[in-house]
């Protein structure tokens, strides 16, 4: 039987998080990676390794060890006896003084267990915002303008935030990453200073292994409903959009099937082997 996080549990070094830690990690100086686990396993987990060795050379001036990452992870995953659940590992620092000398720091892996998340099923409608991250490689902790904008959009009646730059390109969304479907089924990723996710690095593996048409380019505003669709994807899956500003895309949402075959073939690499 499946063991689910019920609530969101706090994990340090396979250890329940004391307050004295947490308080210390309340810079907002930082990095993350959030992942889904089924049966104590992640997709493209050596990905999110990556993601997170490379953030810590540039915030901390440190390596990261793999092992270490994979270690902590599971540690966390077997004192909780949980299996399935949205787990999110976020980096810090308690020296904050050495941080802000420019030190290379030693850091804390902050785990989070909570419930399983999945992707929306309805396809969501979209208002743009004009919002670029700083350092927006990096999965970084300073997320207020991502979290701000997805409030504003659903206090106007939409159920999502997708972010523009100045030159009012399509960059991504709030929180995940947006592809477009054109009119010969080709899929169409936006250029600019965006933040690369995960899932959409495996789609894009597994377009290029699977011989499908994909491409990068510049996509205005105004461009988004010239495409006949459009989806988004991040750690939950893949999910339909309906619309941008209210202008519907010029078919019906949908994601398409190669996609979906994609993600379901990637394997669940388990924590704790």
């Amino acid at each position: 039987m499946s063991r689910a996080a019920a609530a969101t549990h706090l994990w340090v070094d396979g250890r329940p998080a004391d307050l004295a830690l947490l308080s210390t990690l309340q810079t907002n100086y930082g990095h993350l990676s959030t992942m889904q686990v089924r049966g104590g396993a992640v997709q493209g987990f050596e990905r999110h390794v990556s993601r997170l060795q490379s953030a810590n050379l540039a915030l901390f001036g440190r390596a990261l060890p793999a092992a270490r990452i994979r270690s902590e992870l599971a540690a966390a995953l077997q004192a909780a006896a949980i299996d399935d659940a949205t787990l999110r590992v976020s980096v810090g620092a308690p020296d904050v003084a050495a941080v802000e000398r420019g030190d290379a720091v030693e850091v804390v892996l902050l785990v989070a267990l909570s419930p399983p998340r999945t992707a929306p099923t309805t396809p969501q409608r979209l208002q743009s915002c004009r919002c670029v991250r700083p350092l927006a490689h990096l999965k970084h902790l300073a997320t207020l303008p991502l979290l701000h904008a997805r409030r504003v959009a659903r206090a106007a009646g939409f159920d999502d935030a997708l972010l523009v730059d100045a030159a009012d390109q399509v960059t991504e969304g709030a929180l995940w990453n947006i592809g477009f479907v054109d009119a010969d089924g080709g899929i169409v990723w936006p250029e600019g200073d965006a933040l690369r996710g995960v899932t959409e690095g495996l789609l894009r593996a597994g377009l290029d292994a699977a011989g499908c048409a994909q491409r990068v380019a510049s996509i205005p505003r105004s461009a988004c409903s010239a495409f006949r669709s459009a989806f988004a994807c991040n750690s939950s899956g893949l999910w339909p959009l309906a619309s941008v500003d209210g202008r519907a895309f010029a078919g019906d949402p949908a994601v398409p099937d190669v996609l979906q075959a994609i993600l379901a073939a990637v394997p669940w690499d388990p924590l704790g082997r």
